[in-house]
């Protein structure tokens, strides 16, 4: 055996190793596994050792290796999987090792290494599987040639690892004679997340994060307890990504920092989950039955401003939803039974730093947070045995705060190490006024941000404020919009924005389409602040309303007019918009201003899954608008509430539409009220009626030239055309609404229209043809954002599947017409999904569930107030058919009734069952 080589310096490539399915393994057959993981241990050692590479850790049955070359990791590896391959292992039922390899330039201390290279490496080899090797990007662009007559790259594309960074390119090592497909890669995009990317990397908190994971594994409900900028946010986001792979539900973070009504908590997150809301529930009493069945980790972040809604939420999701982690972060424990709070240290900072040298300080988080931040912004810099005593001496100062030190460490741009200490010194003697005494722990953050506030230039120094009013991020041309003007040039934002980044009191984000901008929670209050104290909060809040009323109604416009994106950036601007509507409706005192955005935003509330929500603050409005005094503005929330309504109320909101848009003429408003009345009449199953409002809107959108209205009534009035049995009529006018919505180019209509022929052609029994074109209709939703359409399709397919005697089929394509309608919020799609299912019941021979779920959908038609359409009404004609053919009508009226009784996730619950 070769004798190890030496410890490897500079750019490294580090190889990481571990057995897949250990533990299973030892608790199996401990003395077994002992034996198998002697070999496996003697033949890695082997590998590295004979390919110039150094175990500088071993942990259980991982293994740590770095190498000087890339080329000889890849050997080193290649070699490894080939002598494992090659031994009998079969004792315990084999024995598969996963690798990575990762190439970057590190710290090297006492025959070990840190830094964020190691945990890029520990990140790629976790989603790894046994037997496979995996090559960062990195790495993999520094060969030449081929690699080895034995082995060869295949490109997996670029993969989200769990550090949340930015994607990662990755290679596979395959390896001739051996096994090469493998599932896909355990990533982050591959699981069930909404877990926000970091644009910094994860420095400092590492033993943190075993602890918090450790305390989640004891407690149902864990809150990270600490001071603002602690790092609360970070960690308990980076808990989540390590976590993924327990809770097949997936792990959801709820950001609550932007919401001030508490009456949103419970919407926001019912979005966050993507559940169905009733119109006669209140959904923060939804979601814990809707959590019962799910394994999953919630991570309610910032909760300290709406505690008392959050602490009731968790409380009720505690005692109904077993397998449901909360991680909460707040400046204050929720205190509620069962909570376990854990105090969050600041990071850690060495008590004597003067004789300090750079390998000690590396090994403090605080210092290796400002190394890492400092290094990002400048990469001339380095730390070094005179600098290592002042950074850990500025570290100690800040208490280590994570965002005082990222703040300070931004400054190393311009500012020499000694003389940021000095200036920092100089700010908190101010501050203590010139005493010993330390600076109260509480004032620390606030010192930093007034100090870094105060080196702004005069503009920096209004532009940030100015930037405080903004919720949740903002854009170029917002920032330009609302905060130019007076003393500030539209031409300069642009570079004021880039400055106050680079000093980290703004986060910018480039990796979409277009630039997006936010401020931190704690430098956000900040601004504020400082906006109110100049006297200028009223002034910029309704300039920001007003620029986000005029996107609201231009979203609108665009997405009637065709452009699927309009919903895009609606959502994108979600938390302004909220921010607005509170604002208009409070400090503001401006219900009409309200009004026009509240009214806009119907597509958003209907496919954002945010119907409740809707319905929140068009009610919310309307408690306070003069509809005398603006009745347009009225007319055009009560069409709002409409297209969220169902049934009577549908009809009603649409009818009090048409009134005001009436009383003053308005034309465009009186065609759209009439748009919604007609669909509300035809749901209702009101044909007379829903073909005469239909009619009176189409003759005004062509009066009016609005060619996608036309196309929309033309489809209308031929499904109620298909509903009076006229079905030669329904033909010649879906052919019509099909050429116009071809030429306006709009795809969601064109699948709208497919999927209403699929139904002509099932009603007249031509099965085959109802799928080919459910299927057109289907594939064309899929590439957009239209989760009703898709519903729609999915359900539609599901009975003509039943129809063509594929049950398995009909089953995939209900369950998921139900996940989307649960999604959307749409309850006629709930109930005809199902319906479907009840059906596929009766066809599997269990009687006794169809007749109760049949029982609850009956109930949720009578109590929309719809009507069933063919489709259904065939599937309900076959249904009770083969229930009277096995059980007597009594028997079926008791099984209904006890199924009527049922909630909506009771009924769900049964249904996901089949």
């Amino acid at each position: 055996m070769a004798l190890a080589a030496p410890l490897p310096t500079g750019a490294v490539t580090f190889a990481f190793t571990d057995i897949e399915g250990s533990t299973v393994r030892w608790e199996r057959d401990r003395d077994a596994m002992r034996e198998a993981v002697r070999r496996h241990d003697a033949i890695l050692r082997t590998a590295i050792n004979e390919h110039g590479g150094h175990v500088f850790k071993t942990m259980g049955d991982a293994f740590c290796a770095a190498f000087t070359r890339p080329e000889d990791a890849v050997a080193a590896t290649l070699a490894a999987q080939r002598a494992l391959a090659a031994e009998d292992f079969s004792a315990v039922e084999g024995l598969r090792v996963r690798m990575a390899l990762h190439t970057g330039t590190t710290d090297e201390r006492d025959g070990d290494y840190f830094g964020p290279v190691l945990n890029r490496v520990a990140r790629l080899l976790a989603v790894a599987h046994g037997g496979q090797v995996l090559i960062s990007g990195d790495t993999a662009e520094l060969f030449n040639g081929e690699i080895s007559p034995q082995g060869s790259l295949r490109d997996l594309g670029y993969v989200q690892l769990k550090d949340l960074s930015a994607p990662e390119h990755v290679w596979q090592l395959d390896i001739a004679g051996l096994p090469n497909e493998f599932p896909p890669l355990r990533s982050l995009d591959a699981l069930p997340n909404n877990l926000p990317l970091q644009r910094t990397t994860f420095v400092g908190r590492e033993r943190d994060v075993a602890e918090v994971k450790e305390l989640l594994d004891h407690h149902r409900l864990l809150t990270l307890v600490g001071s603002g900028g602690v790092g609360k946010t970070r960690l308990a986001i980076q808990v989540g990504a390590d976590l993924l792979d327990r809770y097949p539900d997936g792990v959801w973070f709820v950001d609550l920092a932007r919401i001030d009504n508490p009456e949103l908590v419970a919407s926001v997150v019912a979005q966050t989950l993507g559940m169905s809301q009733r119109q006669d529930q209140r959904v923060d009493e939804s979601i814990p039955p809707w959590l019962k069945r799910k394994k999953l980790l919630l991570i309610f972040d910032n909760c300290e401003h709406v505690l008392e809604p959050i602490a009731a939420l968790a409380g009720a999701i505690l005692a109904t939803a077993q397998d449901v982690r909360i991680l909460a972060t707040s400046r204050q424990a929720l205190n509620i039974s069962g909570e376990a709070a854990h105090a969050l240290a600041s990071l850690a900072v060495p008590a004597e730093t003067t004789s300090l040298t750079t390998g000690e300080a590396l090994g403090y988080g605080a210092i290796a947070l400002f190394v890492d931040r400092a290094t990002a912004v400048d990469t001339r810099f380095a730390l070094t045995d005179t600098t290592a005593p002042i950074v850990a001496e500025i570290c100690r100062r800040l208490d280590g705060i994570a965002l005082a030190i990222e703040l300070a460490a931004a400054r190393v741009k311009v500012l020499s190490i000694p003389n940021l200490a000095q200036r920092l010194n100089q700010r908190f003697k101010l501050l203590t006024g010139g005493s010993r005494d330390v600076l109260p722990r509480q004032k620390t953050l606030g010192a930093l941000i007034d100090w870094s506030y105060d080196l702004l230039a005069p503009q920096e120094q209004v532009l940030f404020t100015r930037v405080g009013i903004f919720a949740g991020g903002f854009s170029l041309d917002a920032a330009t919009a609302v905060c130019s003007g007076e003393d500030l040039d539209e031409i300069d934002i642009l570079d004021l924005l880039t400055s106050l980044t680079d000093k980290s009191l703004v986060v910018a984000d480039t990796s979409g389409e277009h630039e997006r901008y936010h401020l931190l929670e704690s430098t956000r209050a900040y601004a504020l602040e400082k906006l109110t104290a100049a006297g200028a909060h009223e002034q910029f809040a309704r300039r920001h309303a007003q620029y986000f009323r005029g996107q609201a109604q231009e979203a609108e416009v665009r997405y009637s007019t065709g452009s699927p994106a309009a919903l895009t950036s609606m959502e994108l601007e979600l938390d302004n918009y909220r921010a607005v509507l509170e604002w208009a409706l409070k400090g503001g005192d401006d219900p009409a201003l309200a009004g026009a955005v509240a009214g806009a935003l119907q597509v958003l509330w209907s496919h954002g899954g945010l119907t409740v929500e809707g319905r929140y603050w068009i009610g919310l409005v309307q408690a306070g608008l003069d509809e005398s005094a603006h009745p347009q503005v009225a007319a055009r929330l009560w069409v709002a509430l409409s297209g969220l309504s169902s049934g009577k109320h549908a009809v009603d909101c649409a009818q009090r539409a048409l009134k005001l848009s009436q009383s003053v003429g308005d034309e465009l408003g009186q065609a759209v009220a009439l748009a919604g009345l007609a669909n509300g009449l035809l749901d209702a199953g009101r044909l007379e009626e829903a073909a005469d409002a239909n009619a009176r809107a189409l003759a005004a959108q062509r009066k009016m030239g609005r060619q996608p209205g036309v196309a929309h009534r033309l489809n209308v009035q031929a499904t109620i055309e298909k509903a009076r049995g006229d079905v030669a009529a329904a033909r010649e006018s879906y052919a019509q609404a099909l050429a116009a919505f071809k030429e306006l180019g709009r795809e969601s209509g064109v699948a709208q229209v497919l999927a209403n022929l699929a139904e002509l052609e099932f009603a007249d029994g031509r099965f085959h043809q109802a799928v080919r074109l459910a299927d057109e209709a289907l594939e064309i939703d899929l590439r957009g954002k239209d989760a009703s359409g898709l519903a729609i399709s999915y359900l539609n397919i599901a009975a003509y599947r039943i129809a063509l005697g594929d049950v398995d089929g009909a089953r995939e394509a209900a369950r998921e017409g139900l996940r989307l309608a649960r999604q959307v919020q749409r309850p006629i799609g709930i109930a005809i999904a199902l319906q479907h299912i009840a059906l596929i019941l009766v066809l599997r021979g269990e009687v006794n569930k169809a007749a109760r779920l049949i029982g609850y959908v009956n109930a949720q038609f009578k109590e929309l107030g719809v009507e069933r359409d063919i489709t259904e009404k065939w599937g309900y004609d076959r249904l009770m058919a083969a229930l009277h053919e096995r059980l007597i009508e009594a028997e079926i009226q008791k099984l209904a009734a006890e199924g009527a009784a049922w909630s909506e996730d009771q009924a769900v619950e049964e249904a996901l069952k089949v």
